[in-house]
């Protein structure tokens, strides 16, 4: 269950990362990470949902809803209290440097290759 919490919270936190109201706090300035994160999200929360513990019943579920209700209302209480101090980790993730991009190599004629 304690996994199932964390992985849930976490998932909220990056899905309020992309809250309007949280943008400029989490350092979110265009639509493609906008989507990114939400699509971050979702896979957590399946995870969260396939780590539940019990077979895919009735228990599973409810193991997921409470876990999630659980991180839900903590993330909500973060963020009121301090929505920078929350989104740090979703701020430093996006302003990350990315590797540059390897340079395209020009084609040369398909003759040239052969012989």
């Amino acid at each position: 269950m304690p996994d199932t919490i964390l992985t849930a919270a976490l998932a909220f936190v990056l899905l309020a990362a992309t809250a309007h109201r949280h943008r400029r706090d989490a350092g979110v300035a265009t639509h493609g990470q906008v989507r990114a994160l939400r699509l971050a999200a979702a896979a957590l929360l399946l995870v969260a949902f396939t780590r539940a513990a019990g077979p895919l019943a009735g228990e599973r579920i409810i193991r997921f809803l409470v876990g999630g209700s659980i991180a839900g209302i903590a993330v909500v209480l973060a963020l009121s209290f301090d929505a920078a101090r929350v989104l740090a980790p979703v701020r430093w993730l996006l302003s990350r440097p990315r590797p540059a991009p390897a340079p395209a190599r020009a084609r040369a004629p398909a003759r040239a290759q052969r012989g």
